[in-house]
């Protein structure tokens, strides 16, 4: 996040609602101006039915605003309540508080469960779900975005094989970084959406992923003698699994690997066992 940022204390508070909530409320109040060029920015102020959290006017004439979500909301609702500034003519923001029920924080974990309105908020906004934590100490991690791929578990069968099949209930979660709260104003489902410039971090896997692997070939080209020294097997999937792991972990890997077509669902054993990393060969 951008170091310009404003740090916040707790002494403008009122305590008419929870601390949090108007902490995060003036996060975006202060630093929204910083990236954009804002003709008018409220907080608090009242469209139709709904209170709008933060209202932005930006200078091209564009409305927004950040819905900014404490408690668990039904993905109906959340239709619903977009729909409804999208009919006066507002694109929408939605921000989920990680600390709250949610329970999101910025890093990369696996086996989650995610609701039904996160899920629908994933597509909307192409793979990613934005988060803020705050609490009574300040803003903990500013917003931040997770992605959710399929998280695959070992079942065993009747015959007493193991195997892995995607799970209907858990999800892993990759964690990227905001670079600026410059906003971005787009149409999806018929929805009129804002979010940020951040990049699809599974588009920017996959970017990596070609780039590495491209690499690979050249200098199996360029040096085959050397190549076959330092790869006698070809690139194997371990070696793809240490660039990569820590960043993206390995579900997201996975899934970029299939979607590259170097593997299949057949193949999760060898991704989820780490006995097994180097015994897949991805190019040979």
């Amino acid at each position: 996040m951008n170091n310009e940022l404003i740090e916040m204390s707790l002494e403008n508070v009122k305590y008419s609602e929870t601390v949090d909530h108007l902490l995060i409320k003036n996060f975006f109040y202060d630093n929204i101006p910083l990236a954009n060029e804002i003709k008018n920015i409220e907080q608090e102020i009242k469209i139709a039915k709904r209170i709008a959290d933060v209202f932005i006017e930006l200078k091209n004439g564009k409305k927004i605003v950040i819905e900014i979500q404490h408690s668990k909301i039904t993905k109906p609702d959340l239709i619903q309540r977009t729909n409804e500034y999208n009919q006066e003519g507002i694109y929408v923001l939605w921000i989920l508080d990680g600390k709250g029920p949610y329970d999101r924080k910025p890093r990369n974990e696996s086996e989650i469960f995610i609701s039904a309105s996160e899920k629908e908020l994933h597509k909307l906004y192409k793979g990613r779900v934005y988060y803020i934590n705050a609490g009574e100490e300040g803003i903990l991690a500013p917003v931040y975005a997770l992605h959710f791929p399929a998280y695959f578990e070992n079942k065993k069968s009747s015959f007493g094989f193991d195997y892995y099949k995607q799970s209907k209930t858990k999800y892993a979660s990759v964690f990227s970084e905001i670079p600026s709260l410059q906003l971005n104003l787009y149409i999806n489902k018929g929805f009129k959406l804002a979010r940020f410039f951040d990049k699809n971090i599974k588009q920017h896997c996959i970017s990596e992923m070609i780039r590495f692997l491209d690499a690979f070939v050249a200098f199996q080209t360029k040096k085959p003698a050397e190549a076959k020294r330092l790869c006698p097997d070809g690139l194997l999937l371990g070696l793809i699994i240490q660039k990569f792991h820590s960043k993206y972990g390995l579900y997201l890997i996975f899934d970029v690997l299939r979607t590259l077509k170097f593997l299949t669902v057949r193949d999760a054993r060898f991704m989820f066992q780490k006995e097994l990393w180097f015994q897949k060969c991805i190019l040979p």
